[in-house]
């Protein structure tokens, strides 16, 4: 099944249990339950605040998508996404399904891999698990990666390798019809819909280097945001800026932000934790920018800047490694944390928590 016109009704009432689940709990921290054992990852909150999905590495080949329901900051146990024609219990090896994004209904988006072939991309109900593969091979055959969807809803960017780059394609939601973005000697990575889905933002590596651009979609121009000699990538939206990493720094990577033509940069984070494979995660209204220390006598909190680097607030969590913090805001305007970390020094795996920061920021 493809997600055009009829998506909706063909899930059914999937949809409509999944949806229907929400209960109110007291306000409490939580570490988010899965099966098996293995590294959190990569964690990415549904536009509403209600699911959080993120990856579980196990080191035995493959890498698992799980999504938990959150009640408050209360995590349900999470449940792994199931590619087709895919069996089997936790560490059946050479399963790859990574780099959650999320439709506004909500579905979660990832990229998925059988025993070793092509990255397609593919969509499952956060309740259900069992995900369908969202675009045809006939309408778009090799690798298809890193999906970005606009936040209405309307349009999905995502790469695909068919002309041999890493090109951008705009799939339409309700019509399936599919454009080429862009057609470059070098391979984009990260696209990102601003709020209004006007613009996007992305990274080209060319001459093993990466660097920031951006697109007006009405008009087709293309913008440099930042290059240099240093890797610049997984560019994000905050507010009136852009934020992203920066490989410049002698301290390793260094969060930085820009006005939207690229100028007024600003440093406002040095020696930060790379994450696994996100980009770096704001509050909803792009006022905050969340980031760990890769530091280890800085590594037991989490902190969080505002774009403009006016100010900061940092979050102490009481373990150790903290790493790709994400936050959102839920329905009832409770201001949400996760974070992967090892809970001591010695501890064999990192878990995902998730605490309840509301009034902090």
């Amino acid at each position: 099944m493809t997600l055009g016109t009829g998506w909706l009704r063909a899930l059914g009432t999937s949809f409509t249990l999944a949806v229907g689940l929400a209960v109110t709990t007291p306000a409490d921290a939580g570490t988010v339950p899965f099966d098996g054992e293995g590294h959190a990852e990569n964690p990415v909150w549904s536009p509403d605040g209600h699911y959080l999905a993120f990856e579980v590495n196990r080191f035995a080949g493959d890498t698992e998508m799980f999504v938990s329901e959150v009640s408050g900051d209360i995590p349900r146990q999470a449940r792994k996404m199931n590619l087709p024609g895919s069996g089997g219990g936790f560490g059946a090896g050479n399963r790859v399904t990574i780099n959650a994004a999320w439709h506004p209904q909500p579905l979660v988006l990832f990229e998925g891999s059988n025993q070793g072939g092509q990255f397609r991309i593919y969509y499952a109900v956060p309740g259900d698990g069992n995900a369908s593969e969202m675009i045809k091979t006939s309408d778009a055959p090799g690798d298809l990666t890193f999906p970005a969807m606009r936040p209405d809803g309307g349009k999905m960017a995502f790469i695909s390798d068919q002309t041999g780059n890493g090109d951008i394609r705009i799939r339409d939601t309700g019509t399936e019809a599919i454009t080429q973005l862009t057609n470059t000697e070098g391979s984009e990575m990260f696209p990102e819909y601003s709020d209004d889905g006007s613009k996007l933002l992305f990274t080209r590596k060319r001459n093993s280097v990466e660097a920031v651009y951006m697109i007006d979609l009405a008009s087709g121009e293309e913008r440099t945001i930042s290059s240099g000699n240093a890797d610049r990538t997984r560019p994000t939206f905050a507010g009136d800026r852009i934020v992203f990493f920066s490989s410049d720094g002698s301290d390793g990577w260094d969060l930085v932000s820009t006005d939207m033509n690229g100028q007024g940069r600003q440093t406002l984070a040095r020696g930060v934790r790379l994450p696994v494979r996100g980009r770096p995660q704001t509050t909803p209204d792009g006022r905050y920018v969340a980031y760990t220390s890769a530091d280890p006598t800085q590594s037991s909190k989490v902190t969080l800047v505002r774009a403009d680097g006016s100010s900061r607030v940092d979050i102490p969590t009481g373990f150790v490694a903290c790493g790709e913090p994400a936050v959102t805001v839920s329905a009832d305007g409770r201001t949400k944390l996760a974070f992967t970390a090892l809970p001591d020094a010695n501890a064999a795996w990192r878990f995902l928590s998730v605490i309840d920061i509301t009034g902090r920021i």
